[in-house]
């Protein structure tokens, strides 16, 4: 019994000052569970364990000092003077002078005890060295203790003779005592001791940490940073084996983890030794590759605080994450800013970001446990530099879009311990504009206007923001809503609220900084060009336009950047009195040299010279944006390129295309800075953390691309290559250029059946037929696959491309196939169908097949489920029966196109055939699987028109795209008189944007080849619905009205007043620049008698159309960056 309660006692003792309660009434418990005092464990160990009255005496002195350390101060961790937000050493450890004759007696105490190989008690004299102010006494008695960072060494291997006793050890066996630090912890016998503080391991190595830490001080009180840096780093083993010993089991929250409590006095000097290394580390070295003492300090600082509750030295904590946040925003700045275009994909975050976000979510915690909501008049300056430090963060991984909302959710949570907080506001009308949140950001740049505004009006100082930070925000905010403005068919008022934006930014511009008056000046020109596009007023256009002219070169003159010479081209470029085609070429070529890495300015300069008729320089030039964007597919970044050219001072890549030279002004100063100086996390002489802010960069001048923007501008510019291909070599050198541009497309967005998140979910309308379309031998061929019961001789397989595309002899395995879901493109009338004859040759002639009868020709439906791959999917099939058999039995392929005949025919859905296609997809959305029937229901009656209650499936802005590459296609297929492809890429335009004008105006196209003038009328009717100012469905219907003669041969009178009025509305409005339109108008005018204004508009058709771009620069490259 007598050795259990030495054992038991001892484990007491050792646990009571691992975990550090140096003021708790009750740190210990007797046998029978009542609490002790720090008198009474002391009296029960000398009772219980004979001979270790010094043990007992160091334990008390060391007590007794901690408590006069700690006499002045509420905080349990803190002991003496500690400044939090200071990273000199101050009076940290040391005793105030009224308290040190009372410690000089516990020091004379220690002194007096006869113990020479006593370790504890060197260690213990050591610490009361410190803290009296005796620092070379400390590192006398420090240098005693041999072996001082092996703890292990301080634990004896077994308990016999007094001599052997050098430290804290608890009596026992070999086999309880012989196991070292690193042994397994496991729960002890004793309540609230764990294995390794009941033998003396805890204490020892707690015992090794102080003393290295005091060591470290020492020599920073004798200013010798060097030798206290290599005290602080030796003890990185130790550290170590903090970090992999202690359970990880018991950190597992942040309120009061068992593995804290059970030892604190442990954590309480690691943390000190930690944050004085880091302290000194980031004053004195540099953040090179081959020095990482200071990164991995954080490292294991981080890893240990895993370990505290978030009240925990929240001081240090703080100034440990800023710094190491810092740190890894200074170490990876230089290379993200010569990177600014990732790779179009989405890959994996590097290393660094990983860590950047753990650190920013255990700093979150403890903001919200050591800051509260101001008071009225104050600010919560720490959450708001921790949003700067966020925002940092983000731009230094290089400003995606892809990756902004978890500091969106920063900023969201920083709103609660702040009021109207401008910089806040400030940064959330960034992020939000480039993360799409368009609504929300216009209502927080507006927040953000009133809340600087108000404050600068009561004149309170330092809470408003900077005068340069205003007009930067307002700058880009009127930019936002000028591109949302363009976006939209009513943005006008964004337009108007831009040009109000600009006009409160140069109440406070300071006109001596050049570039802020020149961006200011950018921006005006971009209103007035927006106002000038989206007003359609022709009164009040050119007068809007030479304004922004006049802006653009006021800002190229002042500070010419990429973007000024970007929209000055542009401004030359519009029809008019000031337009410049060879001026505009140059302003583009200085563009493309100052940013070479921007596809779009590689786009508007093959656009600007194919206005200009050099038709060579256009492709060759179109031809290098493409190359620029593969090689970023390939995840070539500018950064190697620089690599390879250190040499220059100034980058001065080799000539691309055309005579254009690309200089990498950017690198080149990034290279001079990078051999001025290195990398410093603070200043040698800094005693606080700069603010946040200053690791901010400047706004861009325009965001950058986003993977969606990035494909979005790639497929802009194939497109004006394919139509710039069908210029030079005619339809028949672009028809195999088509399935290169969707191979591209199937490899960047995947196959139609993933390429999307409506076409995910969204029924294949456009294959309503058993087999598909074919050409002979290596002609296009669009696959629909056989899915017909009806024709068990139909073809089983079929060679597939990526995109429904496949040439003769392709093979693919029937792996790669997507799943296919296919219903009816839009409801049809069971009577009406879309039949060509038997011969393609005498279809296109006119000729029609008979179905007045429509008995054995009607269309039938069939819905049948089927599962691909163990999912269910819903299979829609429609079949013309009958149609196109022949005298030998064989079937000939049916149309593979829906009957859009019978949609325009339909006047109970005339007005929208796409409402009740969003019924059939909500239908399926919310029903996948559905069991087969024998036979389609009838069709439904007409609706009463009813709030629709159910979400609308809009297409996305992929398929948009895609859409309009079906529909291009779908032209360059009837100019080649291939009708039957023609027929079926509109069927594939149709599927991915019911909703897109260009299908319809393609398929009205599409009837007029076929001399079906009145379906075609209906065709371009649908278009103008879906789009009232449509002008290719404007053009092309008064074309037929034109060309629609009475039984005299003359065109009726009324059709040409009714052209003229289109037109002429036209022409003032959106079509202003369209020669076609023009052209049109002057034969109306004709047809009226007007001759005058068809002289006027045929010179005017005459005058645009020898200075017409291949494509239309506003809806190909954008009217503002």
């Amino acid at each position: 019994m007598a050795h259990a309660k030495d054992k038991y006692y001892w484990a007491q003792l050792r646990a009571a000052l691992t975990a550090g309660q140096w003021s708790s009434p009750s740190p210990g418990t007797a046998q029978n569970g009542s609490p002790l005092s720090w008198f009474h464990i002391l009296r029960k160990f000398n009772k219980h364990c004979k001979g270790f009255q010094d043990v007992a005496e160091v334990a008390s002195q060391t007590q007794a000092l901690f408590l006069l350390l700690g006499a002045d101060t509420q905080n349990v961790d803190q002991l003496g003077l500690e400044n939090d937000d200071e990273l000199v050493l101050g009076d940290e450890c040391i005793l105030p002078p009224e308290r040190i004759e009372e410690a000089r007696g516990g020091y004379e105490t220690l002194k007096s005890l006869d113990s020479k190989n006593f370790d504890s008690l060197h260690l213990a004299l050591a610490l009361y060295a410190y803290a009296l102010g005796q620092f070379s006494e400390c590192l006398s008695y420090l240098s005693k203790v041999p072996k001082l960072l092996e703890a292990q060494s301080h634990i004896p291997p077994s308990f016999t003779t007094r001599s052997d006793n050098s430290a804290l050890q608890i009596p026992g066996s070999i086999a309880e005592t012989s196991s070292s630090w690193t042994g397994s912890f496991v729960s002890a016998d004793y309540p609230g001791s764990t294995a390794d503080i009941k033998d003396g391991r805890a204490w020892a190595i707690t015992e090794s940490i102080r003393s290295t830490c005091l060591q470290g001080m020492c020599y920073e009180k004798l200013s010798q940073p060097k030798k206290a840096i290599q005290a602080y780093s030796s003890a990185l083993q130790l550290l170590s084996n903090i970090e992999s010993e202690i359970p990880r089991t018991l950190a597992a929250t942040y309120s009061s983890p068992v593995s804290f409590d059970n030892y604190r006095e442990l954590w309480r000097w690691t943390e000190r030794l930690m944050f004085r290394a880091i302290s000194i580390l980031s004053r004195s070295c540099c953040l090179d590759e081959n020095d990482d003492l200071i990164m991995t300090m954080f490292t294991h600082y981080h890893a240990c605080s895993a370990h505290w509750p978030a009240t925990f030295r929240t001081g240090h904590r703080s100034t440990v994450a800023v710094l190491h946040l810092r740190a890894l925003i200074i170490q990876h700045q230089t290379s993200s800013t010569s990177t600014p275009n990732l790779p179009l994909q989405s890959a994996k975050p590097p290393q660094w970001i990983n860590t950047a976000r753990s650190v920013i979510h255990e700093y979150r915690t403890i903001l919200g446990t050591c800051t509260a909501f101001p008071k009225a008049g104050e600010r919560n300056v720490k959450v708001e530099d921790f949003v700067d430090l966020c925002v940092a963060v983000w731009e230094t991984n290089g400003t995606m879009s892809d990756s902004v909302r978890w500091v969106l959710d920063m900023l969201w949570w920083a709103t609660r311990l702040t009021f109207n907080s401008y910089r806040i506001y400030r940064h959330m009308t960034r992020l939000l504009s480039i993360s799409g949140d368009a609504e929300l950001a216009k209502r927080t740049l507006r927040l953000y206007v009133q809340v600087v505004s108000k404050a600068r009006e009561a004149g309170v100082d330092n809470d408003f923001d900077t005068d340069r930070h205003w007009v930067e925000t307002l700058i880009d905010g009127a930019r936002m809503l000028c591109r949302l403005s363009i976006s939209r068919q009513d943005g006008i008022d964004d337009a108007k609220e831009a040009g109000d934006m600009i006009e409160k930014a140069k109440t406070r511009l300071d006109e001596d900084d050049k570039e802020m008056v020149a961006r200011v000046a950018l921006a005006e020109g971009i209103c007035y060009t927006t106002l000038a596009i989206i007003e359609q007023d022709p009164y009040t256009r050119q007068a809007r336009l030479s304004r922004a002219l006049a802006a653009y070169l006021k800002s190229v003159a002042i500070h010419p950047t990429p973007a000024a010479h970007h929209q000055l081209a542009i401004a030359l470029s519009l029809p008019g009195s000031s337009q410049n085609l060879d001026e505009a070429i140059v302003s583009a070529r200085a563009a493309v040299e100052d940013d070479a890495d921007e596809i779009r300015h590689w786009h508007l300069l093959g656009l600007l010279l194919s206005a200009n008729g050099e038709w060579e320089k256009a492709a060759s030039v179109l031809e290098v944006g493409a190359e620029l964007d593969e090689r970023k597919q390939d995840m070539e970044s500018p950064a190697r390129l620089d690599a390879e050219n250190t040499a220059n001072d100034i980058v001065v890549k080799e000539p691309i295309a055309d005579g254009i030279q690309a200089q990498d002004f950017e690198s080149a100063h990034q290279h001079a800075q990078a051999k001025a100086e290195h990398k410093r996390l603070l200043d040698p002489h800094a005693t606080t953390i700069p603010p946040s802010a200053t690791l901010l960069r400047p706004l861009p001048d325009h965001p950058l691309p986003s993977p969606r923007d990035a494909f979005d501008y790639a497929l802009q510019l194939r497109m004006t290559q394919m139509a710039l291909a069908e210029h030079i070599e005619g339809p028949e050198g672009a028809e195999g250029r088509w399935v290169d541009v969707f191979g591209w497309v199937a490899e960047r967005k995947g196959s139609p059946s993933t390429s999307g998140s409506m076409t995910e979910t969204q029924p294949r309308s456009s294959i309503d037929t058993g087999t598909g379309a074919r050409t002979t031998q290596t002609s296009l061929v669009l696959h629909q696959p056989s899915q017909d019961p009806l024709d068990e001789k139909g073809p089983s397989t079929d060679q597939h491309g990526s995109l429904g595309l496949s040439l003769g002899h392709q093979d693919l395995p029937s792996s790669e196939l997507p799943p296919i879901t296919v219903t009816p493109a839009t409801p049809a009338e069971p009577h009406r169908r879309f039949t060509l004859s038997v011969d393609e040759k005498d279809s296109l002639k006119g000729r029609r097949s008979s179905s007045a009868d429509g008995t054995g020709r009607k269309v039938q439906q069939m819905l049948r489920a089927r599962v691909h791959k163990g999912q269910a999917k819903i299979s829609t099939i429609s079949r013309k029966l009958g149609n196109g058999v022949v005298r030998n039995g064989n079937l000939k392929r049916t149309s593979s196109a829906p009957d859009f005949h019978a949609v325009l025919q339909n006047h109970n859905y005339q007005a929208s055939s796409i409402h009740s296609r969003r019924r059939l997809r909500s239908l399926i959305r919310h029903n996948p699987v559905v069991p087969p029937i024998e036979s389609p229901p009838a069709p439904p009656p007409p609706l009463p028109p009813v709030k629709e209650e159910t979400p609308i499936l809009h297409a996305t802005r992929d398929d948009k795209l895609i859409s309009d590459l079906w529909a291009m296609s779908a032209a360059t297929f009837r100019r080649l008189g291939k009708i039957e492809q023609a027929k079926g890429a509109i069927q594939e335009a149709e599927v991915k944007d019911s909703e897109n004008p260009a299908v319809w105006v393609q398929l009205g196209l599409y009837y007029m080849v076929l001399d079906r003038n009145t379906e075609a009328l209906e065709a371009f009717q649908k278009a103008l619905f879906i789009s009232p100012d449509d002008i290719a469905a404007s053009v092309h219907l008064c074309r037929i009205h034109l060309s629609a003669k009475s039984s005299a041969g003359t065109v009726d009178s009324d059709k040409a007043d009714l052209v003229a009025g289109l037109l002429g509305h036209l022409t003032r409005g959106p079509g202003w620049d369209v020669p076609e339109a023009w052209y049109y108008l002057a034969k109306a005018y004709g047809l009226q008698g007007r001759k005058d204004k068809e002289r006027e508009s045929l010179a005017t058709a005459l005058s645009l159309s020898d200075r017409r771009s291949i494509r239309d620069i506003g809806r190909a490259v954008g009217w503002c960056l």
